[in-house]
């Protein structure tokens, strides 16, 4: 017997290599950008969230409602060790 022809993968998007916006070590935790965010970009990570670069838009809403300015938008020629893609 043989195996069924599998369709071709389609081709994915390609992803960011880092966010527009980190969390940083300030984050309280609260979770106030979680429920701000429109793409679902921020993941808890741990004590800490994450941000998720193929997710995230740059809109900076994370940003403007983080109530410990632990969000930061990051300059478009620096690296960062957020997850690229997930």
């Amino acid at each position: 017997m043989t195996a069924p022809a599998l369709a071709p993968a389609p081709a994915l998007a390609q992803a960011p290599a880092s966010a527009p916006v980190r969390v940083t070590d300030r984050c309280a935790g609260c979770g106030a950008c979680l429920l701000t965010c429109p793409t679902h970009a921020i993941r808890p990570a741990g004590p800490t969230l994450l941000v998720l670069a193929s997710r995230c838009t740059g809109c900076v809403e994370c940003v403007e409602v983080c109530p410990v300015d632990a969000i930061e938008e990051v300059p478009t020629d620096e690296p960062t060790d957020e997850l690229a893609d997930e």
